[in-house]
């Protein structure tokens, strides 16, 4: 009860498809923008350091020509920088302390303080000394460049433009834009998604909610199809798995009352015997009355046996469970064999009988008795449904290293719709069913055939007659 109550609740598949597509989305957006951040940073900064390592060039020349540094003052104070700009210059002396100092803004808030600080003695400074420190107050980085003049003072310039927080914002809008498109873009994709290839799927599961529902195995009015070649044949399987189960069904019904009949007949007759036997009383039935009635009704007992055994055997064969009694034998002498049993009942409607063998041996590995069986049935049925005064022609011959029986026949023929249903178990043409039968020849035929690893063909036309084809492997 407990792991019933635990399991979740399913979702639909729409909603795992947008989630996806939204994870992945956001995963790359991320990725994308910190990249892009990074880069932006690192540029604006080299940007920064580009300005500084140039005014510093030009501030050192200046301090060249004017020890004094009252030209450096007035080259600063002709600078017209941007507010957003950070600026601080100040020149140290050789004991470290600031001889002169600038910047913007003028309470610039730098670390220990610029103005008044005492800096680091000149002689720990390096030449070409660069740093990047970061400012809290005001989220920038600055850059700040220490050079050593000859005389042993020490220029310092710092500078920190607001490109890089500008192009950041502007990065953070679009990126904040473009997830948001990409959110419109996956529920649209989710939808279009949904609708290519849910429709099949709901499809499927409306034709096995009506089937299980009615219990009537039939195909939808519109067969199932998607734009995905995957689903587009799960359906197409799908459909033609749902009408060869309706069709199988069909004829399962349709031969039920021949099952029927053909079981009623012998059950009604040994009922009839045995209250015929019982209520004979005057005069008494004679000895061999009873006899025959008692023989007549193992007869009919034998055929009922009979039909059932060659439903089970089919099922076995096709189950693969029935072991054959392999041997090598002549098929030639088996043909002839069951060609002379029914020469009688060939006889008997005038039916002309014609068989062709090739001499000598002809030897297959497989059970005679179940490959004289399936022989039987073939020329059962060409007899059996072949007119008075009509040709049976059996021929036996060797092929491509196969032993190839053919039988045809001038009886009724199969109609063309018929053919792919033949073999089938209980399957009757209904040109067929004015003769007594269940059905089950064929289909015996077929499986004794496939487990000798051969393979049974006909062709066949309505008024033409038919002609099977069975092919077995030789030695």
């Amino acid at each position: 009860m407990f792991l019933m109550g635990a399991v979740k609740k399913p979702h639909s598949f729409f909603t795992y498809l947008s989630l996806s597509y939204l994870a992945v989305y956001a995963v790359c957006a991320l990725l994308l923008y910190l990249i892009t951040a990074h880069v932006i940073s690192e540029s604006a900064r080299a940007f920064d350091r580009d300005d500084i390592r140039s005014d510093s060039l030009e501030y050192a020349e200046i301090l060249r020509g004017n020890a004094s540094g009252s030209w450096l003052a007035e080259e600063v104070a002709l600078e017209h920088l941007p507010a957003s700009t950070i600026f601080a210059i100040r020149l140290l002396g050789t004991d470290g302390n600031v001889v002169y100092s600038a910047s913007q803004p003028t309470n610039f808030a730098f670390p220990g303080g610029w103005n008044s600080r005492k800096a680091p003695a000149s002689n720990l400074v390096p030449k070409d000394n660069w740093r990047e420190i970061y400012l809290p107050e005001y989220k920038r980085h600055l850059q700040l460049r220490s050079t050593r003049l000859p005389d042993g003072r020490v220029l310092q310039v710092a500078k920190s433009t607001a490109r890089e927080n500008t192009q950041e914002g502007i990065l953070l809008r679009t990126s904040l834009a473009f997830f948001l498109l990409a959110c419109l873009f996956t529920l649209g994709n989710g939808l279009w998604m949904m609708a290519i290839t849910l429709r099949p799927i709901k499809r499927v599961t409306a034709d096995m909610s009506r089937i299980i529902e009615t219990g009537t195995c039939e195909a939808g009015d519109f067969p199932v199809s998607s734009r995905i070649s995957e689903l587009n044949t799960l359906g197409r399987y799908f459909d033609l798995m749902v009408q060869k189960n309706a069709t199988l069904i069909k004829a399962m019904k349709d031969t039920l009352d021949n099952v029927a009949h053909d079981f009623r007949t012998p059950l009604a007759r040994i009922r009839s015997a045995a209250e015929f036997a019982l209520n004979a009383r005057e005069p008494p039935l004679s000895h061999d009355a009873l006899l025959g009635m008692l023989a007549g009704i193992i007869e009919d007992c034998d055929n009922a046996k009979l039909q059932l055994q060659n439903l089970m055997d089919i099922r076995a064969m096709e189950s693969g469970f029935l072991n054959l009694d392999r041997q090598r034998f002549d098929l030639v002498k088996t043909v002839a064999e069951i060609a002379d049993l029914y020469a009688v009942l060939a006889e008997d409607k005038n039916i002309a009988l014609n068989i062709d063998v090739p001499e000598g041996q002809l030897s297959v590995d497989g059970d005679p008795l179940r490959l004289s069986q399936a022989l039987a049935n073939l020329i059962d049925n060409a007899v059996k449904y072949t007119p008075r005064d009509g040709n049976i022609q059996i021929t036996l011959e060797r092929a491509h290293g196969e032993a190839l029986l053919t039988i045809g026949d001038t009886g009724i023929g199969i109609p063309e719709e018929d053919h792919a249903l033949i073999g089938q178990r209980l399957f009757r043409s209904r040109n067929a069913r004015s003769e007594k039968g269940l059905g089950l020849g064929m289909s015996i035929v077929k499986a004794i055939v496939d487990a000798h690893g051969g393979s049974l063909t006909f062709t066949s036309a309505p008024g033409s007659g038919s002609r099977f084809f069975v092919r077995l492997p030789s030695c």
